[in-house]
């Protein structure tokens, strides 16, 4: 038993010793399928039904590794927008699109040839919240405003994420990234539904169901590492 726990303190102490500090600074940018689940828009069948939305970020952040883990933060800025259609006194479309600001907190697993993977949270703040309707056969009934009011000032999201730093000069430690992203909302963003009626209204939603805020996308950017002495 003793030479056993002193052969695994020497296995620990030889891979300590190996393990590089290393960190990595980035700018990034995404585009994204988006989406506002909320069960009560759900259940409302042709009326109303969800449809594709879409959304962007960019930014930067930095990542520190000590071997191949490493904690990262964020810092992005861009839209998310919760896409709708159905029939209602007509066929329409509306969405609502979110001013968002991300600040993602990342767990990150590396390889020696560049790729990785990421796990975390990440805390969201909408900063604008505007609405938009329109009659697909008339333009006479269409309109935008805004209802920031109605939505969470910040809500929280569980992150995925997986792609490569690609050194394209092996020489020169700046590496393009690529990568996929996907990210769940797990605290209420709330908001309004398809046509327009505040989700927390009792008259129309006697039950309150919290809204999810959902994406996915591509990732795209430019990561520069530094390796101290």
């Amino acid at each position: 038993m003793k030479k056993f726990i002193l052969c695994a303190s020497l296995l620990l102490a030889g891979a300590q010793a190996q393990a590089q500090l290393s960190i990595d600074a980035n700018v990034k940018g995404s585009y994204n399928s988006t989406w506002l689940f909320n069960k009560n828009i759900s259940d409302q069948g042709t009326s109303q039904d969800y449809a594709l939305g879409w959304g962007y970020n960019v930014g930067g952040g930095a990542t520190v590794y000590y071997g191949p883990i490493g904690f990262g933060v964020e810092f992005l800025t861009g839209s998310h927008t919760g896409g709708y259609a159905g029939d209602f006194l007509g066929k329409y479309t509306s969405n609502v699109k979110l001013n968002v600001t991300q600040i993602p907190l990342l767990l990150k697993l590396k390889s020696e040839n560049g790729a990785y993977l990421e796990v975390g949270a990440q805390v969201n703040s909408i900063s604008k919240a505007t609405y938009s309707f329109d009659y697909t056969d008339s333009d006479i009934l269409d309109y935008s405003n805004d209802q920031t009011t109605n939505y969470a000032k910040t809500y929280t999201s569980a992150l995925l994420g997986f792609g490569a730093n690609i050194r394209v000069v092996k020489a020169i430690p700046l590496a393009l990234n690529l990568g996929l992203r996907l990210q769940y909302g797990f605290t209420d963003s709330k908001g309004v539904d398809a046509l327009n009626n505040r989700l927390n209204n009792s008259l129309i939603y006697p039950t309150y169901q919290k809204t999810n805020a959902v994406s996915g996308g591509l990732v795209f950017g430019l990561a520069y590492t530094f390796e101290p002495k």
